[in-house]
């Protein structure tokens, strides 16, 4: 005969789908990980440096905002490789998925599989492009914890959660310094809901973001980094860097189509739910979490992932009088469990190669056979990679680096945009850096004018080729 098991841990097989998804997936898409290892790298040799020493570049001033990640990512992939990535992202899925249940179950009066479906729902999405080796999968996790122990506090005001506030202001600040703001944002729909609620706590809530603010500056750039989106980041990089841009169907752009169209599909949903579904109750809180994580991903398309967390969970309260239930069956679920698990570890296995790069082909070759002190110009897309190997490229990823607000000396960005894609001032700039190797995309005007000067190419690739002047 055999073993009965209740219904919730059939409920609890949903999980799997998430992890399963991390396993075949790889995350080639993610350009910036490779500066953010050579970071780690040079900070454990060097340091928390204020000069940049990646580019060709001298002088560039520069804040590390994300100091401990890349660390943490450089020490991974030293000992372990890309497979450490795969279990990184396999853990933060598992917290996510912890986190996001028990934020559904505490809103819906524990309805299992209604908390079951959100999250793994809610991780599924995230998987399209947002749960990959980056910083930002230390946020994702700060701010479902602050939902989590703010929504405690909001039901009992006693609860002693609300003092690890200040710790998730400092691995927030530590781990990914740039979205340090966020915690607050998240925060501030509750302390409103407090203050209509004429709830006296209120103030409770009010002194510890106070104390979050300063133990904001115990970081390696104390003021630099909490002031890091006022006085390093120019907005004017916002219409050319794509995960930058805002939600539009318009353009030429595919990756951000591609997160418009899933987007609207999303919010169509909810808003669909919430007209329809005449039973439930949205929460002031709840309405001010699903408008402002809406305005910030309409802002830019990256915060999409921010949208996810701050819109989905909630619904978990808005659903809770309707009855979610699954079919009674006599399921082994410890033997489904173990045999996703072997699946998973073979689709793993079987994809050990999954850090890629759009330029790495031609990366190694130049790392084969040049030494690292030529000259080399890369587009933003290409350097980082190529800062890995040793190399001192034009630029790389870094945007914010080569603004003049940023670096507090020259704008090298306006300058490599006008050069890549209108090839505006060729002369005087191929003059004043003397390139002695370009890689170059094909789709680029550079291309075309290094080709018809007849430029000896070296390397090809689908994309782009390396030129030797």
């Amino acid at each position: 005969m055999r073993k009965y098991v209740p219904n919730k841990y059939i409920c609890y097989l949903y999980f799997l789908v998430p992890l399963l998804i991390n396993a075949i997936i790889s995350y080639s898409s993610n350009e910036d990980i490779w500066y953010i290892m050579k970071y780690g790298k040079v900070i454990l040799e060097n340091g928390f440096i204020h000069t940049d020493i990646l580019s060709m570049h001298s002088g560039l001033h520069i804040v590390i905002q994300q100091s401990f990640s890349n660390v943490l990512f450089y020490l991974i992939y030293k000992y372990i490789g890309s497979f450490g990535f795969f279990l990184l992202c396999e853990l933060m899925i598992g917290l996510y998925l912890f986190l996001i249940y028990k934020i559904c179950m505490l809103l819906s009066n524990k309805k299992v599989l209604l908390s079951v479906l959100i999250a793994t729902i809610t991780c599924t999405l995230l998987e399209v492009n947002y749960i990959t080796p980056s910083p930002r999968i230390f946020t994702y996790l700060n701010l479902l914890l602050i939902i989590y122990i703010m929504e405690v506090f909001y039901k009992n005001n006693k609860s002693r959660l609300i003092y690890f506030l200040p710790l998730i202001s400092l691995l927030q600040m530590n781990f990914h310094g740039a979205l340090w703001y966020f915690i607050f944002l998240f925060i501030l729909p509750y302390i409103v809901q407090l203050i209509l609620d004429k709830n006296k706590n209120v103030w409770k809530i009010i002194c510890l973001i106070i104390v979050m603010f300063l133990v904001g500056f115990i970081n390696p750039y104390t003021y630099e980094n909490v002031f890091f989106p006022f006085t390093i980041y120019d907005s004017n990089i916002n219409y050319y860097i794509s995960e930058l841009l805002p939600m539009t169907l318009g353009g030429d752009n595919k990756p951000v189509i591609i997160m418009t169209l899933l987007f609207y599909t999303v919010l169509s949903i909810e808003l669909l739910i919430y007209i329809y579904c005449k039973k439930g109750k949205l929460e002031l809180r709840h309405l001010f979490l699903l408008g402002g994580t809406t305005i910030l991903a309409l802002v830019n398309n990256r915060s999409f992932g921010v949208f996810l967390i701050g819109s989905l969970p909630i619904l978990s309260n808005y659903l809770k009088n309707y009855n979610f239930k699954v079919k009674n069956n006599y399921i082994d679920t410890r033997k489904v469990w173990g045999g996703v698990f072997i699946l998973i570890l073979i689709v793993s296995i079987m994809n050990p190669n999954r850090l890629e790069s759009s330029v790495k082909r031609g990366g190694d070759f130049l790392d084969k056979n040049y030494s690292k002190n030529i000259v080399l110009y890369t587009g933003c897309d290409y350097g980082s990679y190529l800062e890995y190997l040793g190399f001192h490229p034009y630029t790389d990823t870094r945007a914010e680096v080569y603004t003049k607000k940023g670096n507090k000396k020259q704008d090298i960005f306006m300058e490599a945009v006008n050069f890549e894609k209108y090839c505006y001032n060729f002369k005087d700039l191929m003059s004043k850096y003397k390139f002695t190797h370009m890689i170059v995309n094909k789709k680029s005007c550079l291309y075309y004018y290094l080709k018809d000067d007849n430029t000896k190419i070296i390397f090809k690739d689908k994309d782009y080729v390396i030129f030797e002047l």
